[in-house]
Parts: structure tokens; sequence; C-alpha cells
């Protein structure tokens, strides 16, 4: 019995540990599909079932097809075993595959020999179309077993490596149905499978009767390609050299030789000179005379030259290129000479999509055509016209561009462009995206005509400065405008700014940026058709239009702006765009506050119909200074919500018991003090004892001094008071009786005078009748009667030792410093005549 549970417990765990492939229906097919990637198989399984139409056995272990290896599956339309280890293959490891369409071997270890390739291993796949035995050998040198190819009579593309110097032989001749030729197997991990240096004149010489269209040469070492070696493929309409970092551009383009007379479609040379480039062998960035002086007629439709360094294109390339060319992208280069070249792509009838953006390298100021001439040059295609004087902005010029050209993108393309001295445009009408941005131009005030069907325009990164709603005007039918890092003038965007009079013009105008031009103010709610408007990186402190304004609104995008949070008003209206459009809201960057002012602005933000960028997580400061997020206070709504309203009725309930304190205590203060309040209040309704004015006085001031100052107040002081400005004044040393009344006498001049001035200086303040003075005079000060005193400090006075007394009846605007004895004729004593005229306060 234990013997039996043992056997049964042993089969069992075999049986969990045994692993088989996913059978997966392909009714399409007509059968399944053997999905046995990853089992660590070392040999084809041979309980597949016989309608297996598609099998794949990638990422196992098996290094031998072995023959008869699929003959239980004859109904096999697709074969891959990638990433295997397969080394060898048997004559008759394919026996069986006569429906067998696609064939994929990559990244094994096949060389490419006949010890590998039997003569007839290929012989039973006579449906097969599609062979990838690329990523196997990586070999600089050796010849591939071109007999063992002969049987594939309708194979469409191949995938194989190459050698060094490779020619291809006889047997690829048979291949008569061939589309697609890729021997652009590249570099992997540090193994050169694409060995091929130099494509020879006689290389690709034995596809000379088949259909190749497609040539692939992409990720290749390829240092050369010769002048002839493309005029075998007498079809040809796609050769693909992207990548190729050590072919020199120069050589690539001479080598278009071999397509004159042919059609092509498409040219792609993205990236074919990185490596030369850094050895600074500027010949071979040049398209000269030299490298175009074989090529006649080319018909290629797409040509794609970017990111290739090229410094210098020769004129003589458009003609060339004229009769067919659709496509061309010259973007990311480093073309010198005349940037003015470009605009003759006219020649180009059917040009439809113009790339010569973001050129790094530019050696010389823009100038307009014709700003050296007042008139056209035999082989200019520019009209200009000029006024009487020389200066170049007085100049427009009529730009012609190729009939049937649909995008122009000259981004970052001539420097600094200067003036915009483009005042019309010929053969624009299918014009829909024009790109000028980067251009360092400035002076967008003239319309241009011509461009009247344009819908998309980028100016951006130009100057802005004086941008006028005429130029504006030129693009009546736009749809997307791109207005960014422009510097435009603070009030352009408001009501009646010109820039917003000129968008009120555009009626089909959906897409609109004007980010990152620092303005505190715009008005865009007249701009009603808009889906999509981008304002970031100004300093927008809130949305800049209103209820109900753009009804149409998809995206608002005010990232990086000045806003801490939006009112309730503001908020109600994004939510009806939410709710209505399913508005898409960002606003990263900004400085947000999670004060208690915002707490509904931040509850808002995760409750929302609008949707936010990041989530609506952004970073924010509390009322204490404590750098945050808006997820975190979110989180935290109810502890953040209790202290905010304990900090609003805490003050509340203070300020209420404050109040009621202080009634109380104004109604103790009232009961007792009833009849001085009564007092009061007669006075300040006029019934009770009427303030005294100047005419109630004999004297305008007394002016009282110490000794040491009697020569300043005789001399001085009344002449430029009494003789020059006609105050009449009380002098003690003149105006009092000799006697023992003395201090009768300064009662008496206080009493009958309007004003008193104290000449104080250190000796005034040690004089004993000085306190008296003082003291005097303060008596005499009432509500009825206040500002009577006027203090004229003479010299370096100590502020130290006047007396608090003297300092509580006295403004500041009656204390004037005399930094020295002042002559009578000196404006000192114009100020000192205004204040003692100065009624009472």
């Amino acid at each position: 019995m234990k013997i039996t549970c043992g056997l049964i417990l042993v089969l069992t765990v075999a049986t969990s540990c045994q692993q088989s492939c996913q059978i997966l229906p392909a009714p399409q097919l007509g059968g399944v599909r053997a999905d046995c990637q990853n089992l660590n198989l070392t040999s084809v399984p041979d309980n597949l079932p016989p309608n297996t139409v598609s099998l794949d056995l990638s990422w196992n272990n098996i290094t031998v097809l072995i023959d008869n290896a699929f003959v239980r599956l004859p109904r096999l339309l697709s074969l891959t075993i990638a990433y295997s280890q397969v080394s060898r293959l048997e004559t008759n490891a394919f026996k069986g595959l006569t429906r067998l369409l696609s064939l994929h071997l990559h990244h094994n270890n096949l060389q490419l020999d006949n010890d590998t390739y039997p003569e007839h291993v290929f012989s039973p796949l006579q449906s097969l179309t599609e062979l990838n035995i690329g990523y196997n050998d990586c070999r600089i040198s050796g010849s591939a077993p071109d007999w063992v190819f002969k049987w594939l009579m309708n194979l469409e593309t191949l995938t194989i490596d190459t050698f060094q110097y490779d020619v291809f032989g006889s047997g690829f001749g048979y291949l008569q149905k061939l589309v697609t030729l890729n021997i652009a197997t590249g570099v992997d991990d540090n193994c050169i499978y694409c060995a091929i240096t130099v494509i020879q004149n006689h290389t690709f010489s034995v596809f000379e009767n088949t259909s190749v269209q497609v040539l692939d040469v992409q990720d290749c070492k390829l240092m050369t390609v010769d002048v002839e070696a493309y005029l075998p493929f007498k079809h040809i309409s796609k050769i693909v050299l992207e990548n190729v970092m050590t072919l020199p551009t120069g050589l690539a383009v001479r080598a278009f030789f071999g397509l004159n007379g042919k059609n092509v479609s498409q040219v792609l040379l993205q990236k074919s000179n990185k490596y030369v480039s850094r050895n600074r062998n500027l010949q071979n960035q040049l398209l000269n005379k030299e490298t175009l002086t074989h090529l006649t007629d080319i018909c290629i439709e797409h040509l794609d030259l970017r990111y290739n360094h090229i410094l210098f294109i020769d004129r003589s390339l458009l003609p060339v290129m004229s009769r067919c060319i659709k496509y061309i992208d010259l973007s990311k280069n480093n073309i010198l000479g005349d940037p003015f070249t470009y605009f003759e792509m006219h020649v180009c009838k059917q040009l439809l999509y113009l790339d010569v953006s973001d050129q790094t390298v530019i050696n010389h100021h823009i100038k307009p055509p014709g700003a050296d001439s007042v008139t056209k040059t035999e082989n200019s295609p520019f009209t200009t016209r000029r006024s009487t004087t020389r200066s170049v902005s007085n100049l427009e010029v009529s730009v012609p561009f190729p009939p049937n050209l649909r995008i122009c993108l000259l981004r970052a393309n001539s420097g600094h462009f200067g003036k915009f001295f483009i005042t019309s445009i010929t053969g624009a009408s299918h014009l829909e995206k024009l790109d000028l941005s980067y251009n360092g131009a400035w002076g967008f005030v003239s319309p241009i005509q011509g461009l009247n069907f344009v819908n998309e325009l980028d100016i951006s990164a130009n100057e802005g400065l004086g941008m006028t709603e005429d130029f504006l005007k030129s693009f009546p039918n736009l749809t997307h405008l791109a207005l960014n890092n422009m510097r435009l003038d603070d009030d352009t965007l408001i009501e009646g700014g010109p820039v917003l009079e000129g968008l009120k013009t555009m009626h089909a105008l959906r897409y609109l940026e004007i980010a990152g031009n620092d303005l505190r103010y715009m008005n865009l709610g007249s701009l009603r058709t808009l889906r999509s408007l981008n304002v970031s990186r100004n300093n927008l402190v809130s949305v800049p239009f209103q209820d109900n304004d753009l009804p149409d609104l998809l995206i608002l995008d005010m990232s990086v702006n000045s806003i801490t949070f939006f009112d309730d008003d503001t908020i109600e209206m994004l939510e009806n765009l939410g709710k209505k459009n399913k508005l898409v809201l960002k606003l990263t960057g900004n400085p947000f506050s999670c004060s208690c002012k915002s707490l509904a602005f931040v509850q808002w933000i995760f409750s929302s119909s609008v949707t936010f960028d990041s989530n609506g997580n952004y970073s924010c400061v509390t009322e204490f200074g404590v750098l945050t997020t808006t997820n975190t206070v979110y989180k935290e709504f109810s502890y953040h919500w209790t202290s905010c309203q304990g900090r609003f009725w805490l003050p509340v309930a203070i300020s209420l018991i404050c109040v009621t304190t202080l009634l109380i205590v104004c109604a103790l203060l009232v009961s007792r003090n009833w009849t001085r309040i009564a007092h009061h209040i007669l006075v300040f309704m006029g019934r009770g004892i009427q303030r005294v004015n100047r005419q109630d006085f004999n004297k305008d001031a007394y002016i009282a001094h110490s000794d040491q100052e009697l020569q300043f107040v005789m001399q001085d002081l009344r002449i430029g008071l009494e003789e020059i400005l006609g105050l009449k004044l009380i002098l003690p040393d003149r105006d009092f009786l000799p006697g023992p009344f003395v201090a009768d006498h300064v009662v008496e001049s206080i009493n009958r005078s309007w004003k008193t001035v104290l000449v104080v200086s250190d000796d005034f303040l040690d004089d004993p009748w000085s306190y008296f003075i003082i003291k005097s005079t303060t008596y005499y000060i009432s509500n009825l009667n206040p500002n009577r005193v006027i203090l004229l400090l003479v010299g370096d006075v100590n502020h130290g030792r006047l007396p608090e007394l003297l300092l509580n009846v006295t403004d500041e605007e009656d204390i004037i410093q005399l930094d020295d004895f002042p002559d009578p004729h000196s404006d000192v004593w114009v100020r000192v005549r205004d204040r003692i005229l100065t009624p009472a306060a």
C-alpha cells in the first residue's frame, strides 16, 4: 500500500512539473497557434496538434534542428525559433513544411556557411515569403552560402547578416520575387552582425533581374557606397540608411547616381554622418557641385536628411530633385551659406512638406534679397520694391512658395533674422502649416499677402514687441497659433490691445499658445471659438476669461504662473466646463497656498469633474510657511478645517467679550461723568464755548529767550519777522517795563499773544526763568486754544533735556531747528511766520 501511494505521489509531482506549450485558437488561419516560449525545450515537441498553423519556440535551448522535426505539422504557416541557441540545421530539418510562409531564425548561432546551411535545407519551403536569419553570424569576414537560397522561388522578404566586403552570390539571383532586402542587423552586445563597410558597384549585381523594391541598411557600419551601387535595382522604391553613423552624407548622396531615371518613393538618411562629423572631415559634410555632378534626373518623393551635420547644400540639388520630390527634411543640420536657398524650393512643383528647421550653425546675419541692389537679379526668384531710402526696413519682399506645399517648417533656421521684411508670399494657396519660430525676427507690423489659407502658424521665440493688429489680420483662417516666448507688450492682450484685436478677426481659431511672455493681465474672453489655451509661464493670478466666455474650451494650461488659489466664482466656472467639456486643467508650477482661505480650492481639486495634471497633487505652502502638497492637505482636510474654524471663532469670542466689557465700563464712566460729557457734546455741536482765533489777540507772538540770545532776537529775528514779514511781536527787553514785576509781564504777554515762540538753546534750558515761562505757556493751552507754542531750537540742542511737559503740547511741525543764527532775509523766517499764523486745530 505504501509503495503504491509513493508511486502515485511521484507521478503526480512529475506531471505537475512537466511544461507544455500554450495552445490558442487561430480561426482566421484555420487552425491553432502554439506558444512554446521559455519552456527550456531542447527539441521540437512531438505532441503538438496537427492543425497547428503558427508555432513559436523562442527562448529555449534547441541547439540543432534535426531531420523531420516538423513532419507532424504539415499545415504550419509561421515558424519562429529565436533566442534558442540554434547553431546547426540538418538537411531535412524543414521537411514537410510545404505551406510555410514565414520563418524566423534570428538571434541564434547560425553561421553563414555551408556546414550550418546544407544545400537542400530550404528545398521544402517552396511557399516561403519571409525569411529572417539575421543576428546570427557576427564574424567580420566570410562568404554566404548563396546556393542554399535558390529553392525559395516565392521569397519576398529576406533579412540576413553581412560580412565586411560582402558581395551577394549567384544563388540570390533565383529570388525573382524578392521585394525587401534587409541587411539592417546592426550591432548587438558588441557583436557586429551587419559588418559590411563598403557597398561596391557589383555588391548587388545579382539582383538585377529580381523585384527588389526596398533596401534596408540602417544601423550598419557602412563607410562608403560606390557611385553605381544601386544600378542593379531596377524597381527600387525605398532605401533606408538611417543611423549609419560612419557613412559620409556626401558619399551617400553621390550614390544617387544609381537612381537616375527611376521612381523612388523614399530615401531615409537620418543620422548617417555622426561619427564622420566628429572627425571634422568637412568635405564629407558638403553637398557641393562635385558631389552632385552625376545626378541628372532623380525622382525621389521622400528624402530625409535629418541629423547629418550637413554644412552646405549647393543650389544645383533643387533642379535635380524638383520633378518628383514631395517630402524633404533637412532639419537638425548645420547648414551654412545663403538661407534663402530654401525659399527657392518653389521650383519643386510637387513639394508638399519642407522642413529645414534647427540649423545649429549660422555664420551670418540674414539680409533680405535686394538689400544690396535695386533690381531683381536674373537668377533670383524674389521680387523686391524699394523706397527712395536705402534702409532695409523699407523693402517690400515677395517670396514664392512651391504651389502644392502644405507644411513649411523654418524653425530656428536663420540665427538672427532681423526685421521681418516679407510682405507677400505667392503660390501658398495650399499652405496649411507655417513654422517661423526661433528665428530672431522682429517688426511684425505690416500685413502679409498670400497667407489667407494657412491653418497653423508658429512665430514663437521671435521679438513680439510692437506686434500690430494688421499683421495678425493676414491669417484670417488660422486654427492653431503659437506666440510663445515673444516678450509681448504688457497691454497687448487686454481689451483694445493690438494683439487681442488681431486675434478677434480669427473666427476659426481653436488652439492658442501664449506661453512664456511674463504677462500679468489677459482678457481672452472674446475668443469664443477656442478649444485649447496655453498661457503657461506668465504671471497670471487667475483665469484670463470669465464665465461662459469660452464655451468650447477643452484644455487650459496655466502652469508656472502666479496663482495661489481660485475664488468661488472661478471654481464654479471651471467646474461647469469640466462637466460640459471634460476640461483638462494644467496647474503645475504655481505658488499655491494651502491656507484657511484656500481650503475650498484644495477640496475642489480632488472632487471636481475637471481633469488636472499631476492628478491634482501640487506643492503648496501653509499659513505657517511649511511646504506640503495639496494631496496631503486633502487627506488631512478635517484637521485643517477644524483648525481654521477654531482660529476664526476664538477671535470672534474674544472680541465679543471685549466689546461687552467695554460697554459696561463706558456705561459706568458715563453715569459718573455725565456733566462733563454733556459739556463736550454741546461744544462739539457748537452750543458751548467757541474756539478763539487770531483776531482775539493784540499780538501775533510773544518771544521768550535767554540773555545769551538777546542780540539774535533783537536784530535778526525782530527784523525778519516784524520789519520784513509784518508780524506784531512782544519782545521782553523792548516791551517789558523795568521793575520787579517780570513774572506779571510774562503772564500778561502770553495771554495777549496768539502764539508763544520759545528760542531754545542750552543756555535757555539752564536759565531758571525758562521753567516758569514753559509752565505759564502750557497753562494757557486748552482744547479750545491748542497749538500755542513754537520751539526754535538754536544750535546743537540736547533733545533729551527738553521738558516732556513742553513736548506734550507742541506739534512736530512747530519744532523748527535752526542750525545757526539765520540772517533776517533767510527763508526760515517765512516758515516761522506761517506756523505763527496757523489757525487753532
